[in-house]
């Protein structure tokens, strides 16, 4: 029998989280995607009545916010969303994790909010992976200060740095081109301005912090995609 595509990891009344296996998003490499995406409505339709906060929150780059998501849902999000209501994706627990994970290198929030994934379940995999990345715009909020060790914050000015910084997060920050790096900032290696030079796979330093001495540099990245001209007046926030 051919391997799955993808495994159900979890699933609450509003959310289901699916790791996809393959991919050929050139940016990121072959890493495992994991998704949050709405139980029970398309992706497209949740964005266009602002219904995908039940993944998002109040992320200010939501389409609903005006913001600058570089996420195309009317493609992968919603093919994974069809084929998971078409039942074609395996549930998968914590004890299958090893046999399906191990070696591999995870991105936590392809679409959606990875706190959205039960910490156990971020936790197992994490520890069976080669590595993994993701990023939350959920920092600031004391519940989820337990994923400080997986997920970068996501910031989109230097307000937003130097709080996130006081938290105790590395900090992943989107910024205008003419904006510059931050003392302890670097270039994402992977990004245009970064030369292409690596991808998340082979470079993983979006990857939590490990305790409040961890001597990783942060991240920045000039904003991209089709909405970038949005980011405009929230990266100006000083």
């Amino acid at each position: 029998m051919a391997k799955p595509t993808g495994y159900l990891l979890h699933e609450s009344a509003t959310i289901a989280v699916i790791a996809t296996m393959s991919t050929d998003n050139p940016k990121t490499g072959d890493m495992v995607q994991v998704w949050i995406v709405p139980r029970d409505i398309n992706p497209v339709e949740a964005v266009r009545t602002g219904q995908d906060d039940v993944v998002c929150f109040d992320c200010p780059q939501r389409p609903a916010n005006g913001g600058a998501c570089y996420v195309t849902v009317f493609q992968a999000p919603r093919a994974v969303w069809v084929a998971y209501q078409a039942g074609r994706y395996p549930r998968l627990g914590v004890k299958g994790f090893a046999a399906v994970f191990s070696g591999r290198k995870i991105r936590f929030g392809a679409w959606g909010e990875p706190v959205l994934i039960p910490l156990r379940i971020l936790r197992a995999m994490a520890r069976v992976s080669d590595g993994w990345t993701g990023y939350t715009h959920q920092w600031r909020r004391p519940e989820y200060r337990a994923y400080q060790q997986y997920l970068m914050a996501s910031v989109d000015n230097p307000a937003e740095y130097a709080a996130a910084k006081g938290l105790g997060w590395r900090t992943f920050r989107c910024r205008t081109a003419d904006q510059p790096l931050r003392d302890r900032e670097i270039v994402c290696p992977a990004s245009e301005e970064g030369g292409y030079r690596s991808t998340c796979e082979q470079c993983r330093l979006c990857s939590g912090a490990a305790g409040p001495a961890d001597p990783r540099k942060d991240i920045a990245i000039v904003v991209h995609g089709a909405k970038a001209k949005n980011f405009v007046a929230l990266a100006s926030i000083a």
